[in-house]
């Protein structure tokens, strides 16, 4: 199998079967040699990012609509004209080979379309939705909530590779310093005195420390939501809800050491990893557990703290997983947010009234953020970072333990 065909198989499974794309990656791409891997990781997520431009420019030159494969592959082969440094003619003749081996009808149509494009320019005049490469929907609601100006702004860092961000958990300055060393560049993140920023595409398996626990991969913006968590009793009990890869789990062991903590999982297929991670971190005060966040087989008011890292959209972390933006809809949002308001609910019953629980998601859709905590009593904080070069986009709020939440129907009552 080409690099190519296999591109256009794995965007097929994303579109169609609503895989996601590391997924699809992992088991597609796995026969690949590591140059020929790198090349189709960046044309996958090249196309996921660039989606609505690339669809934009192409259509100029298509009187027909284009059946799914044929699709996909003017998709591919655009990314590769307008942002790859590939050769017009190998861009050109590679994907229209692999249109041959998944669609032999449809390659002589893939074949002119790209010729066209090739001969032309990008399109100069887009709509303001595929300028920002985001379904007509998600950039209408963001440009009400936040205005046009400001989804201008953070929507380019959604269409660049992001920075690898790392929690690291020995001495930073001195870490940071062995790795300028080796030539790599790293920073230390403002928003967690954990956080170091490293370049995209960064080998995490070859930097000092990585076998000996010394950090996890883990976006700043998220650090941020385990580091505004409190605690009042330093051997307390620490819940971490939805808990799989791990990292928050980790950063939690390591900053609450005396800390009990509980890193609650329902997926079982994706616990064996979250106890290898914690493993390889040294967290020796964690304990998994498969449970469903909607009934804890927990006694109420039993947990002195709360971490829920609710189930989301996904909306603010587009520049690293860019397949999140076709994997839900308008409606899919508001069965997420039935859902948070739900775990959020089951959190405050398990939670010591003197404790305090931080709901956290990496979305930054309003009927996500503020919207789900609107009915919860003694909110303390709340804040929304909204996506950049330096971070993801991130929403958290701190509550505490004597909080109580309306019910839904009731919350719906009151607009």
């Amino acid at each position: 199998m080409s690099v190519r065909q296999a591109a256009i198989e794995i965007l097929n499974r994303v579109f169609s079967d609503r895989i996601k794309a590391g997924e699809a990656l992992e088991s597609i791409g796995a026969t690949f040699q590591d140059r020929d891997r790198r090349l189709l990781h960046e044309m996958v997520y090249g196309v996921l990012r660039r989606f609505y431009s690339l669809e934009a420019d192409f259509s100029r030159f298509s009187r027909v609509k284009p059946d799914p494969v044929s699709h996909i592959a003017l998709l591919t082969g655009t990314y590769q004209l307008r942002h790859m440094r590939i050769p017009t003619h190998a861009a050109v003749s590679e994907t229209v080979s692999a249109v041959k081996c998944l669609q032999p009808k449809a390659a002589n149509f893939v074949n002119a379309v790209l010729r066209r494009v090739a001969e032309s320019e990008a399109p100069k005049k887009l709509k303001p939705h595929q300028r920002m490469e985001l379904p007509k929907w998600i950039y209408t609601e963001w440009r009400d909530a936040f205005g046009a100006e400001a989804v201008s702004e953070f929507g380019q860092a959604l269409k660049e590779p992001p920075k690898l961000s790392l929690a690291l958990f020995v001495d930073r300055e001195s870490w940071i310093e062995t790795v300028t060393g080796m030539g790599i560049a790293a920073v230390a993140g403002e928003l967690s005195p954990y956080a170091v920023l490293l370049p995209s595409g960064t080998d995490v398996a070859r930097l000092p420390g990585f076998e000996e626990g010394a950090f996890t991969v883990m976006d700043q913006a998220a650090q941020a939501s385990v580091m505004a968590l409190e605690l009042s009793k330093p051997d307390g009990l620490i819940l971490d809800i939805c808990a799989a890869p791990g990292g928050k789990a980790s950063l939690l062991a390591h900053r609450f050491s005396s800390a009990k903590i509980l890193a609650i999982e329902l997926n079982p297929r994706r616990i064996p990893r979250l106890r290898e991670n914690l493993d390889r971190l040294n967290c020796s005060n964690v304990t998994v557990i498969q449970a469903d966040a909607g009934t804890l087989p927990l006694r109420n008011q039993s947990a002195d703290a709360i971490m829920l890292d609710a189930p989301c959209s996904a909306s603010g972390v587009l520049r690293r997983h860019p397949d999140a933006k076709f994997m839900h809809d308008s409606e899919a949002v508001e069965r997420l947010a039935d859902v948070q308001k739900t775990l959020i609910s089951e959190s405050l019953r398990v939670l010591n009234p003197d404790g305090e629980m931080i709901y956290a998601v990496c979305s930054v859709h309003p009927r996500e953020n503020e919207k789900v905590i609107e009915g919860v009593s003694e909110l303390r904080a709340a804040e929304r970072l909204l996506p950049s070069e330096s971070h993801d986009g991130f929403f958290f709020a701190r509550i505490g333990g004597s909080a109580s939440i309306q019910s839904i129907s009731e919350c719906e009552s009151h607009e």
